[in-house]
């Protein structure tokens, strides 16, 4: 599905991204772990084009996404659906026209009644029957991942990118969010790729995991794999993590 080579990403002085090599599996979920400040949402802002590499190459389908015009880069963002750390909705919209909007922008459907049928489809894929009139103000942070999440996913995309699902909520919520995702994932077998520094929901989810250390994936590997590591640096990180923090 992705196929990353050689990224590297710095500002001014600090080099953050050393050369990142990463193939990121269709139909799977994919999840990038690393402490704070190691770099993911530098990674997650390259591959969907928010910022642009110094160096290397993103290939999405064969086309590398790192050097292609803006109107291209446009078209080929069709075919992503992005759940930002704060879900990102627009407060002036309720939860139907903040779910509804990529499909109103994209022009998607010629009916009001085939968006509509969209945005109750997919608000009950997310457990949320019921709220389309609420604003974002009514809702919990729980409810307002979900809602992003419905956003991200109503105009069926090839992937899926997650910014740090789980942060800022309790651990029932992230439990919750954990098997929200994984049941997303199941039902439309779409591609999932996640940032995080959470490692109970890294464990309940993931496919294949990779450590983000020193700018560079110290290990990539499946799930099972990976909590079996002899590599020195996973080791590491996993010890000084508790599933569940």
């Amino acid at each position: 599905m992705i196929k990353i080579e050689n990224l590297r990403k710095s500002f001014y002085s600090q080099n953050v991204l050393k050369g990142v090599n990463l193939d990121i599996d269709d139909g799977k979920i994919t999840v990038i772990i690393g402490r704070s400040g190691s770099g993911k949402s530098v990674l997650l802002k390259n591959i969907i084009g928010l910022l642009q590499p110094d160096e290397g190459k993103i290939f999405y389908k064969n086309t590398n996404i790192a050097n292609v015009s803006k109107k291209e880069l446009n078209k080929i963002r069709m075919n992503f659906g992005v759940l930002f750390q704060d879900a990102a909705l627009f407060d002036s919209l309720n939860v139907f026209d903040n779910v509804a909007f990529p499909v109103v922008e994209r022009k998607l459907f010629k009916h009001k009644k085939e968006i509509a049928n969209a945005v109750e489809n997919t608000l009950r894929l997310v457990g949320l029957e019921g709220i389309d009139k609420k604003m974002p103000s009514e809702l919990s942070g729980g409810m307002r991942k979900r809602v992003g999440l419905a956003r991200a996913i109503i105009t069926n995309p090839g992937i899926v990118f997650f910014d740090e699902p789980t942060t800022g909520l309790d651990p029932l919520m992230s439990e919750s969010i954990a098997n929200l995702i994984k049941n997303m994932q199941n039902k439309l077998s779409t591609t999932c790729f996640v940032i995080s520094h959470d490692l109970s929901l890294t464990y309940r989810i993931a496919d294949n995991i990779g450590l983000l250390d020193n700018g560079k994936i110290a290990e990539f590997s499946d799930k099972e794999t990976f909590f079996k590591s002899d590599n020195k640096l996973v080791k590491e990180f996993l010890n000084s993590y508790k599933i569940g923090d």
